[in-house]
């Protein structure tokens, strides 16, 4: 559930962040890493340390949130998903190889992600080129406010979110209930 709610957030930083990128850029960057064109280094005399506009710093806070959420880390409702998962698959006593498959790709399924998205924050808030900073009106921000708010609200109530869930499970593998309730009787 907040992996989704994650994904919604994160197409719509997506416009918000392209808003300061110039037109083309995109086939620029590709077009520089498939000829492998040198990449300007900056001269030693330059002075370190930028000032971040507070239009990046919130959408780079928005977007370290959003990567943190879909890689399932702690203290987050994907961490909590992703124990209960484990826990399910690590329960029974003589425990299987594709029992201990699919914990290998959970685990890793979560270190790839905190890559790719580590390398795309570095990417798109982190790089020397000059750029404009993009107007963010707090009408365009709020959604993307609110959908991080629930995804942090389910990690605080984890425990009604988890029976919920659990019980829509019992009722998914035993449907008679369901259709004795929506057939009529004869």
């Amino acid at each position: 559930m907040a992996s989704t709610l994650g994904i919604a957030a994160f197409f719509l930083l997506t416009e918000l962040v392209q808003r300061e990128r110039a037109p083309g850029a995109d086939v620029l960057a590709v077009t520089a890493e498939a000829f492998d064109l040198a990449v300007e280094e900056a001269e030693p005399g330059e002075e370190p340390g930028t000032v971040i506009p507070a239009a990046m710093a919130l959408l780079g806070l928005s977007f370290a949130c959003c990567a943190l959420l879909v890689a399932g880390l702690p203290p987050l409702p994907g961490f909590v998903a992703k124990v209960a998962l484990l826990s399910s698959v690590l329960a029974p006593d003589p425990i299987d190889g594709a029992a201990w498959t699919l914990v290998a790709l959970l685990i890793l399924s979560g270190l790839a992600s905190v890559i790719a998205m580590g390398r795309a924050g570095v990417r798109i808030f982190w790089t020397s080129e000059e750029r404009t900073v993009p107007r963010i009106r707090v009408i365009e921000m709020a959604p993307v406010a609110v959908l991080l708010a629930l995804c942090f609200a389910l990690t605080v109530a984890a425990g009604p979110a988890m029976r919920y869930l659990d019980a829509a499970a019992q009722w998914l593998h035993a449907p008679q209930s369901y259709i004795d309730s929506v057939l009529p009787a004869r």
